[in-house]
């Protein structure tokens, strides 16, 4: 989902809790216009937010405007994160992850619901953990829009099983569902 953010992040280092010439040295370089690599491992990348392309969500998988962004992702079996941006009345289909999902609500307010769950109402600042293989869907009320960050967990580099669309009476009345 971040494909390139790695080529494109910015890397910082010639920082050294080293005494003596050496620490110098480091600091002199730390203070030139191009940063000094100074291990194999990088210290501290930083993934800019101009580089990372927000786009649509997918008409399969959302209903109404939404626009997702990537914050960072990992090897095929760890978690990434996105910012989603939901218009009053946008939302996900109903659909699952395979090793669970952790929403931080950042702006506005909205509706989460477990199906056979009621619905249930989310402000900024709000956490949410959903377990995984829980079925569920998430979006802005009729009436707010709303962002969150969403952190998803993979297995086998999967972390979203989508499912079917979550109808209008579905959504306008967060009723019950009968168990699937």
């Amino acid at each position: 989902m971040l494909a390139g953010v790695a080529g494109s992040a910015l890397l910082l280092a010639g920082c050294t809790t080293d005494s003596g010439p050496a620490a110098g040295a480091a600091a002199a370089r730390a203070a030139s216009a191009e940063p000094v690599k100074t291990s194999p491992d990088p210290g501290v990348v930083v993934s800019r937010d101009k580089d990372r392309e927000s786009t649509a969500g997918a008409p399969d998988n959302f209903t109404g405007d939404v626009s997702i962004q990537p914050l960072y992702t990992g090897d095929e079996n760890s978690e990434s994160a996105s910012d989603v941006r939901f218009s009053a009345r946008a939302r996900t289909v109903w659909h699952t992850h395979p090793d669970g999902q952790r929403l931080i609500i950042t702006e506005g307010t909205g509706w989460v619901q477990e199906w056979g769950k009621k619905r249930i109402t989310v402000h900024e600042g709000d956490v949410i953990w959903i377990a995984p293989g829980v079925k569920h869907w998430h979006g802005a009320t009729r009436d707010s829009a709303m962002a969150h960050t969403a952190v998803t967990y993979a297995v086998d580099g999967t972390n979203v099983h989508w499912l079917e669309p979550v109808t209008d009476d579905q959504y306008l009345g967060g009723k019950r569902e009968q168990r699937a």
